[in-house]
């Protein structure tokens, strides 16, 4: 049900701000730096924080780090997304975790951790930027951009 209800909230922001409503901004992560990178994840040993639905790990990557969470969606089981601030990643602002959103530190801001869109007026227009998860074997997989 969470799944549905995340995809359809998504969907529903992208309708809206996709030009069906006039004076709607566009969608955009900001102009984060980007730092190529790519790590494996392994929840079934010393990432096991990852594998209750709920869990999360910090790992230091990308510009300012990046937030792996289980989401255990049956299309999505794990999201990664930046860390930096898409509002004023300049000035060294990220995102922390508290429960159960993605809340900015030193800037204005708070998004969502299934898909990383912003839940308030003044952050509407920004997402996160959202990393590639590649599943592996053994109940691995490898988070790169």
């Amino acid at each position: 049900m969470r799944g549905l209800s995340s995809t359809i909230g998504m969907l529903l922001g992208l309708l809206l701000c996709g030009g069906m409503l006039s004076g709607c901004q566009q969608i955009t992560e900001g102009n984060i730096p980007e730092r190529r990178f790519s790590f494996i994840v392994r929840p079934n040993d010393m990432d096991n924080v990852l594998l209750h639905v709920g869990g999360f790990k910090y790992f230091n990557y990308g510009y300012s780090g990046v937030f792996v969470y289980h989401i255990g969606d049956m299309e999505e089981e794990y999201v990664a997304f930046e860390q930096a601030c898409p509002l004023d990643w300049e000035d060294g602002c990220y995102v922390e975790y508290d429960d159960p959103n993605l809340v900015g530190r030193k800037c204005a801001g708070e998004y969502s951790t299934y898909h990383g869109f912003g839940k308030s007026k003044n952050v509407s227009r920004y997402t996160l930027r959202k990393y590639r998860i590649t599943y592996l074997s053994g109940g691995t997989f490898q988070v790169s951009n």
